[in-house]
């Protein structure tokens, strides 16, 4: 499975919380029940722990809860943070297995932390902790849900922190001890859905193969639905459809320098009207994607939509227009 990039979660480091630094942090009782990934599961922290979105620039939409949590704790000038993602993957047979030799390769030491009650964890603990980082890796850990789906935490400190490493690594793992089920379970059969489209009286209506998921960001004056398949740990396949609604979208293939001249045209639909795809593929990246920016009046006059089917396969690229062409308008 694809590395994941771990985010520039300990930025701010000057808004510090008043806390008196009054014991060890490894010592220190877990009494705040906080839920991540937007009730997918319970971890107990300390009391001074607080669930603090990442920021965004006032052009983006917000962090989706769906898909990250970040819980931080200060102590003086130190700061540990819980940063949790959503890796939209399966468990498998021989999870263990995988998810070592996977760690292995990053230089992490894998065991397991917890096995009861439909829950599974993996924790992964690196052999050396690099202190030139802004954000310390001090442990990951992997979580199997009641719904078989993965996702992964990370603990990291800041560089005042370090000298109490060991505390606080142990406080990580402490923490990851207390793993709990949460209320919100992924519905991984094939279903349909309908969502409201933000300023209209309509909504999309869509159907989704097994494993399929709908996710939704919005903003001010937009809005983004993002169309993911939750696959196997090990499945090296990554698949991507975006519907961003709104009115200054933005194509894809401008990022690697293309002009509209340069793309290749593929015949497709959407709405049951006909759409000429723009068909781009980046070899050093496994990047494939077709995209369209698309008026739609009918639903708000000037409002635009912009889909982009993308991979790392160019067969999968089928599958998602399919999934495409099936979306139909209904009214609210």
């Amino acid at each position: 499975m694809k590395t994941l990039f771990i985010p520039i979660v300990l930025s701010y480091f000057s808004l510090l919380a008043a806390v008196s630094f009054a014991q060890r942090p490894d010592t220190m009782q877990l009494t705040k029940q906080l839920s991540v990934l937007n009730g997918k599961a319970i971890f107990s922290f300390p009391t001074k722990a607080n669930n603090i979105q990442r920021e965004v620039d006032i052009m983006s939409a917000d962090r989706n809860a769906n898909e990250e949590t970040r819980i931080i704790l200060d102590i003086n000038d130190m700061r540990l943070v819980f940063f949790v993602q959503e890796l939209f993957a399966l468990s498998e047979d021989h999870l263990f297995e995988k998810i070592a030799a996977d760690n292995q390769k990053d230089g992490l030491v894998s065991r397991v932390l917890t096995d009861r009650n439909n829950l599974y964890s993996v924790l992964s603990t690196p052999t050396s902790l690099d202190s030139t980082q802004d954000a310390i890796l001090l442990n990951s850990l992997i979580v199997k849900t009641p719904d078989n789906t993965l996702f992964r935490v990370y603990a990291l400190i800041n560089p005042a922190a370090f000298k109490w490493k060991d505390q606080f690594q142990k406080l990580s793992e402490n923490v990851f001890q207390t793993l709990a089920p949460g209320i919100r379970q992924i519905n991984l059969n094939a279903h349909t859905e309908d969502h409201p489209i933000f300023g209209t009286d309509k909504q999309f209506h869509f159907q989704l193969p097994e494993n399929y998921v709908v996710t939704i960001d919005q903003k001010y004056d937009f809005q983004v639905f993002k169309i993911q398949k939750y696959r196997p740990y090990s499945d090296t396949n990554w698949t991507n459809i975006t519907l961003y609604n709104g009115h200054h979208p933005y194509a894809n293939y401008r990022d690697y320098g293309f002009r509209e001249s340069d793309m290749q045209k593929r015949a497709g639909l959407f709405l049951g009207k006909p759409v000429n795809w723009f068909f781009f593929y980046i070899p050093e990246e496994h990047f494939y994607c077709k995209e369209q920016i698309i008026s739609c009046n009918e639903l708000e006059e000037g409002l635009l939509v912009h889909i982009a089917q993308t991979s790392n396969q160019e067969s999968s690229l089928n599958e998602l227009e399919q999934l495409i062409e099936q979306i139909t308008l209904l009214s609210k």
